[in-house]
C-alpha cells in the first residue's frame, strides 16, 4: 500500500507543479498579448483543476503516514 500511495503522490505532485507552471505561463502570455479572456481562462478554469490535483496530492501524502512503512520512516524523521 505504501508503494502505491508513494507513486500516486509523486504523480500528483508532478502534475500540480506542471499545472502551476502552465497557469503562470498562460497568464504571462495573456498579459504580454493583452488578452483578458486568456488571462482569466488560465486564472479560473485551469487553476481550478490544478488546485484539485494539489489537494489530492496533499491527501495522499497525509495518508502515507498511516501505512506501516510511513510510520517507520516518520519516526526516523522525528529523532
Amino acid at each position: 500500500m505504501y508503494r502505491i500511495l508513494l507513486a500516486a503522490t509523486r504523480v500528483c505532485l508532478f502534475a500540480f507543479l506542471s499545472g502551476g507552471f502552465v497557469v503562470v505561463a498562460g497568464q504571462t502570455l495573456g498579459i504580454v498579448v493583452g488578452s483578458g479572456p486568456l488571462v482569466s481562462a488560465f486564472g479560473t478554469d485551469v487553476a481550478d483543476h490544478v488546485c484539485v490535483v494539489a489537494g489530492i496530492s496533499g491527501i495522499l501524502a497525509f495518508l502515507l503516514l498511516y501505512t506501516r512503512e510511513g510510520r517507520e520512516k516518520g519516526s526516523d524523521v522525528e529523532e
